[in-house]
């Protein structure tokens, strides 16, 4: 294959990944605060949040909560290669990406802040309905801009380099973006500091994030191109005929199982930071934004050897590193106050300082390494379905993270307050059983396949 497309300029490559930077604050508070919302912490017999939904087992150990998480994730991974398909066929005027993003942007912010607004003030079954229904409407239209968006770094980078340079970039951004979301808690101390009602406080700063979430998500749409810097290419397959050539790609099957471990890993990292350092580590909430703001700014300090390594060594062997130290960090949560002699803030500075590892490595390497398998695909096969690689590898991440939120409110039925933390650490340990098989997965995959596949593509690149 032979195409002619321009070079995308490095401020315009700044300005798609800022859209990365908006998804990830607007996706943070739905994808992980809910259960904080709706099934606060317990601290000295009362909880952070008024109750607004029934706290109880209600069917098989599970909770209300857990399967209203459960069911938006489940959609929104169903919709994952609905969109994929529509967007890899699409001929729209602004290209088969960005009509996408520009449709999805706006409903998905004002959604987000919704769902964190239940219309009755007390314990009651509509609140349980509204959290299901802003749930399903958010993922929808999340899906709407996510999908199309992650098949851009595909048809944007056009060599192994330029991927994984708009993976570093978009992986800065998100963790940005999940840096601001972790900023919750501090900004709501504050606000309820100055007197304001805690359940108000929260849903205030969760509309500035979705603000300005909205406006980075607008960013791609606004600077780029798709009709200069994108092959023109589109794909006729359908939704099942796309799909299934995905996933004959050996490559890709055993990158999907090991990411799916990781995935639903590091969703009881996300879901759980609050209530490890809360109930295990016995510090207050405002610590758990202070610890994940010296992660991720040590993880930036990481990725220039990063990128050096994987340059070096290749993706794989780092990924497989990175999900044995995963394996490490969620060792020593769960083993949080067994060192005797170790005080317990000196113990979470030394787990956060070693997740750096996992997180830069992950960050960066996770989205190149699926760019590489699909345009690989895309070169060996002729069949341009890069949304449909993106769609499918999501939709493996969003099921492990639905059976992550449906698990985890029921194993904290097993203890979750400080002294009583059974079920809190058994989340630790389930996390780390998780990244063993992600490591051992991982292993199995044939990086020198796809390096021989991309070997065969050509395209002329000329300065934009």
């Amino acid at each position: 294959m032979n195409d002619r497309v321009e070079s995308l300029p490095r401020w315009k490559a700044v300005m798609f990944a800022v859209g990365q930077f908006g998804w990830s604050l607007v996706s943070f508070t739905v994808a992980n605060l809910v259960i904080y919302f709706y099934f606060p912490p317990e601290a000295d017999g009362s909880t952070a949040l008024p109750i607004r939904i029934f706290q109880g087992v209600v069917i098989a150990g599970l909770t209300i909560v857990g399967m209203s998480s459960f069911a938006g994730r489940i959609f929104d991974a169903v919709t994952d290669p609905i969109v994929a398909v529509m967007s890899d066929r699409s001929r729209h005027p602004l290209g088969r990406r960005r009509a996408f993003l520009l449709a999805g942007a706006l409903p998905a912010a004002v959604l987000s802040v919704l769902v964190f607004t239940p219309p009755v003030p007390g314990e009651s079954w509509v609140n349980g309905a509204w959290l299901l229904v802003t749930q399903l409407a958010f993922y929808l239209f999340l899906t709407v801009y996510t999908i199309p968006y992650g098949a851009m770094i595909t048809d944007l980078g056009h060599s192994s380099d330029q991927r994984l340079v708009l993976s570093t970039l978009t992986s800065v951004t998100w963790a940005l973006g999940f840096f601001a979301g972790n900023s919750v808690y501090l900004f709501k101390d504050s606000l309820q500091a100055a007197g304001m009602e805690p359940a108000r406080a929260f849903v205030l700063v969760v509309a500035i994030f979705a603000a300005v979430g909205f406006v980075a998500m607008m960013m791609p749409v606004l600077f780029v191109d798709e009709r200069r810097y994108c092959r023109k290419v589109h794909s006729d397959d359908g939704a099942f005929k796309s799909l299934a050539g995905a996933l004959r790609n050996r490559e890709f099957r055993f990158v999907l199982l090991g990411q799916f471990a990781y995935y639903a890993a590091n969703a009881f990292l996300e879901i759980g930071i609050i209530y490890y350092v809360t109930v295990l580590m016995r510090l207050p909430e405002s610590m758990s934004f202070t610890l994940m703001a010296v992660m991720f700014v040590a993880s930036f300090a990481l990725y220039p050897l990063v990128l050096a390594g994987a340059r070096r060594w290749g993706k794989k062997r780092l990924m497989v590193l990175a999900f044995a130290v995963q394996a490490l960090v969620f060792a020593m949560l769960g083993a949080t106050g067994a060192v005797p002699g170790m005080s317990l803030l000196a113990w979470g500075w030394t787990v956060i300082l070693i997740q750096t590892v996992p997180s830069a490595v992950t960050g960066i390497l996770a989205t190149a390494i699926v760019a590489d398998i699909a345009r690989a695909d895309g070169a060996s096969t002729g069949k341009h379905r890069e949304a449909v690689f993106s769609a499918t590898n999501a939709f493996a991440m969003k099921v492990a993270i639905s059976l992550s939120n449906l698990a985890f409110p029921s194993m904290l039925f097993l203890g979750r307050g400080v002294g009583h933390d059974t079920g809190v650490r058994l989340t630790a340990v389930t996390g780390c059983l998780l990244c063993v098989l992600a490591s051992w997965t991982f292993s199995r995959y044939r990086e020198d396949r796809i390096a021989a596949d991309l070997a065969r593509e050509t395209v002329e690149v000329v300065k934009g």
